[in-house]
């Protein structure tokens, strides 16, 4: 039998999660990769029971991460499809084999462009020469390979000794990641392109006059204070702060910025032009032109974009095409640009104007005429449009999700991201970006009318209006925010006592919050808390105390959307004297007929590791008994509740969920048992 290493979430988190991201969601992984199991045919049933249990608690435990909660979203919601092929031996064997001719093809394709260009290299230098090897990096890495795995690919070939240099840098780079930031969420909030400079975002270019930067900064100031108190005008206020730092100081200031801006360009374009001029070692007119553009539109102005161009191409010691353009060819003779150029470039300018899915039909068209001269420059604007499309691919995915759960505001960054980036690809059932995004907005501009007019509304009524935006737009941040700030009272008393079967009956007074359920715990010997499980009522039945004279400490506290009250002890000074606990037999008014069994009992383990007990049935005033199956065959009491749930706190964690059985008793009398599973 294979061993499986121990289980480090955060050892999984940048491993897996980290390359299932970046590789464009689950559909372009496989079981064995998400659940971190080699896929070999001699795993232990039990041991992989084990991992994938561990793996799903790790998946809970990063629903809320701002990176990966997107994809944590899928992986939980297809938790279910995706374990089944490898709980069972005989699927898990056919999906190994699958999964490993899989990955070596995968495997292939991943490598395909370095070793082309590596191929190329040794072929015109008999060998790799220093120089390139940082650019067989960038290439590796657009690729999507790490720099160990571009290391192990070149140690095949013998590099040629050449020597390398350094960069200068202006602003920080941590302020320049702050704005850039900033003015993308900006852009979000605006709903249109977000200004690439903060230049750009106040209208002025690199030869601005002082009185020109008084003038307009002044006006975005008065259009600032006249902007509501929302995201938008604290977005609005951060990037004034940087315009006062970094543009209104001076010549002086602004020249340090557009250092900056140059900066963050030419780290993006160095790939590019590594890529572009790795075989010819020169930058053709073409790739020139390509490149100033994006510069141009990175915020730059014409003369610091086409120096960027000249300090990388001297970086890399590669002529630079300047020349004019080529003139047009005689009649009858042969064209001189490439037939692959004009339908590359279209797709270029599609993807940036947010519309891979026809860039991606251009890409093909280059590539029916690309030869060897236009194989590289195709491939890198390929995979570009491949990237955009998959990442598209899961947005959808993660916008329908979020808006058949109702959570509108998570639905609408994910489609606002669609709109600017893919507007032409369609999600499910040919859904459009632009259509799905307005009905998302306004059913979020709905739930900010109802969270207005709950605060407005009189102070003891907040809470329940509150709760029913949230039940309409679960998550709305304006209705979970003005909750959290409505306290939730606590129960006044607890009392436990011990009944005539030993079991500890724990009472404690109704919470004067309304729609709250209880969360039960009791204090273990060492001084710690052991959570028993949460109820909507007002009692529950410990069945599994310890035995003794003594009565345990209990605790018992209010809980609603999230928000907990302070926890009210057993042991504590009561408020009033809680009532003796009445005896077994009138736990319950006596009904004319004895109570029927509970249905549809189903036991689901929760992101804290505790079991949720549910069932229906049962009857006007019955008293449900909920027991345990435990691993050597004995039967558990959980505890006893007059709700339809129960939460077991005391569960064994991590593997199958145990077997649970529920009963009703009324008057004396208890139905038969019914378990959540054979």
């Amino acid at each position: 039998m294979a061993d499986l290493t121990p289980f480090d979430p955060n050892d999984y988190r940048k491993r897996v999660l980290a390359a299932v991201e970046k590789r464009g969601g689950p559909d372009a992984s496989d079981p064995f990769e998400l659940y971190d199991l080699p896929p070999v045919d001699d795993l232990d049933d039990a041991a992989v029971a084990e991992r994938v249990a561990q793996v799903w608690g790790a998946w809970q435990r990063q629903r809320d991460h701002p990176k990966y909660r997107v994809l944590v979203g899928l992986l939980v919601a297809q938790h279910a499809t995706r374990s089944a092929e490898l709980r069972d031996a005989g699927s898990r064997r056919t999906a190994a084999a699958r999964v490993r001719a899989q990955r070596e093809q995968r495997e292939a394709t991943r490598f395909e462009l370095l070793d082309a260009a590596v191929s190329r290299l040794v072929e015109r230098h008999r060998g790799i020469p220093a120089d390139k090897v940082e650019g067989l990096y960038e290439v590796g890495a657009l690729a999507g390979l790490a720099r160990a795995e571009v290391e192990v690919r070149l140690r095949r070939h013998r590099v040629l000794p050449a020597a390398a240099a350094p960069v200068r840098e202006a602003v920080g780079a941590e302020r320049r990641r702050q704005v850039r930031a900033l003015l993308e969420e900006f852009g979000r909030l605006t709903d249109e392109a977000a200004p690439p400079t903060l230049f750009a975002l106040l209208g002025l270019t690199a030869d601005t006059t002082d009185a020109q930067v008084r003038a307009r900064t002044g006006a975005w100031r008065a259009r600032a204070r006249e902007l509501p108190p929302d995201r938008l005008r604290a977005v609005v206020d951060e990037l004034l702060v940087h315009v006062a730092e970094l543009i209104e100081p001076g010549p002086a200031a602004r020249e340090a910025y557009l250092e900056a801006i140059a900066a963050d360009v030419a780290d993006h374009l160095r790939p590019r032009v590594r890529a572009a001029v790795l075989v010819e070692d020169r930058l053709v007119a073409q790739d020139r032109a390509h490149l100033l553009e994006m510069a141009l539109e990175a915020g730059l102005d014409p003369q610091r974009a086409a120096a960027v161009l000249v300090a990388l191409a001297a970086e890399l010691d590669v002529e630079l095409d300047v020349g004019e353009e080529d003139p047009e060819p005689a009649p009858g003779a042969p064209p001189r640009r490439p037939a692959w150029e004009e339908p590359l470039k279209a797709a270029r300018a599609a993807l940036r104007a947010g519309r891979p899915a026809q860039a991606q039909l251009l890409v093909r068209e280059a590539q029916r005429h690309a030869g060897d001269d236009g194989a590289t420059p195709v491939r890198a604007v390929a995979d570009e449009v491949a990237a955009v499309l998959a990442e598209a691919g899961t947005r959808w995915r993660a916008a329908a999700e979020a808006g058949a759960a109702r959570r509108w505001n998570e639905a609408v960054e994910h489609l606002e991201h669609l709109h600017r980036s893919a507007g032409d690809v369609p999600g499910p059932r040919g859904a459009e970006a632009a259509t799905e995004l307005q009905r998302a907005r306004s059913e979020v501009q709905r739930a900010d009318r109802a969270v207005a007019a709950a605060l407005d509304g009189p102070p003891g009524d907040r809470a329940v209006a509150l709760l029913a935006v949230l039940d309409r737009c679960p998550g709305h941040p304006g209705a979970v925010a003005a909750l959290a700030r409505i306290p939730v009272s606590a129960p006044a008393w607890v009392s436990a006592a011990r009944d005539a079967r030993s079991d500890v009956l724990v009472l404690w007074a109704a919470s004067a919050t309304p729609g709250v359920v209880y969360r039960v715990s009791r204090m273990r010997p060492d001084g710690s808390w052991q959570v028993l499980g949460r109820c909507g009522g007002t009692s529950m039945d410990d069945g599994g105390a310890p035995v003794g004279v003594e009565v345990p400490v209990y605790a018992v506290a209010a809980l609603q959307a999230g928000r907990a009250s302070d926890a009210t002890r057993s042991d504590a000074a009561q408020a009033s004297p809680p009532p003796s606990p009445p005896p077994q037999s009138s736990r319950a008014a006596s009904p004319a007929s004895g109570p029927g069994a509970p249905r549809a009992v189903r036991a689901v383990r929760e992101a804290s590791g505790a079991v949720r007990v549910s069932w229906s049935g049962g009857g006007t005033g019955a008293e449900y008994r909920v027991r345990c199956l435990t691993p050597d065959g004995r039967w558990r009491v959980v505890g006893r509740t007059r709700a339809h749930d129960l939460e077991d706190g005391g569960a064994p964690g991590g593997g199958a969920v145990p077997v649970y059985a529920v009963s009703a008793a009324v008057g004396g009398e208890r139905s038969a048992e019914v378990r959540s599973e054979a």
